[in-house]
């Protein structure tokens, strides 16, 4: 956002919270996602698909590449007009529905569905230690909410497999 244009938009409700909540993983961790790495290039070599080879080496590469990033901190902000998030701002008309995933201590997310010409895509905006039940109120007067909709299959495949 530049800071020479003038905001018109009123802050309803503000936290910082992690970009990502990395899982801590043990040597077991690493010795079974080793055997598993290891067994997939061999059935590569194997099956002769070199490009299955190439295609796990890189992403063991970029998986040790990225792992020890630390999260950046990250402003959300809920506003008359929408939600800044990320440096970006996404009006309430461009939101479709929103949903909270909320299990303390293991996951406390925010689920936004929003809408980008034709396609919807899920932002997943987490809530730190933030009481779900203000932002909740703040949303549902903008907003449809899903009840009951959970984890998307793919979070909760990276979360359990601790690939985050």
């Amino acid at each position: 956002m530049e800071k020479n244009v003038i905001d018109h938009r009123k802050v309803l409700y503000e936290w910082e919270t992690p970009e990502f909540v990395s899982t801590p993983r043990g040597k077991i961790w690493y010795l079974v996602a080793g055997i598993v790495l290891g067994l997939l290039i061999l059935y590569g070599i194997v099956s002769k698909s070199i490009t299955m080879v190439l295609v796990f080496l890189a992403f063991a590469i970029v998986f040790l590449l990225l792992e020890k990033r630390e999260p950046k901190t990250l402003v959300v902000q809920i506003t008359d007009m929408g939600i800044f998030y990320h440096g970006e701002f996404y009006p309430f008309h461009h939101i479709n529905s929103f949903w909270m995933v909320y299990h303390p201590p293991y996951i406390r997310v925010l689920y936004l569905k929003i809408r980008r010409g034709k396609r919807l895509y899920p932002l997943k905006i987490e809530l730190n230690h933030e009481n779900p039940s203000t932002i909740r109120k703040l949303l549902m007067n903008e907003i449809p909410e899903i009840e009951g909709a959970g984890e998307p299959f793919l979070d909760l495949l990276i979360r359990l497999l601790r690939l985050q």
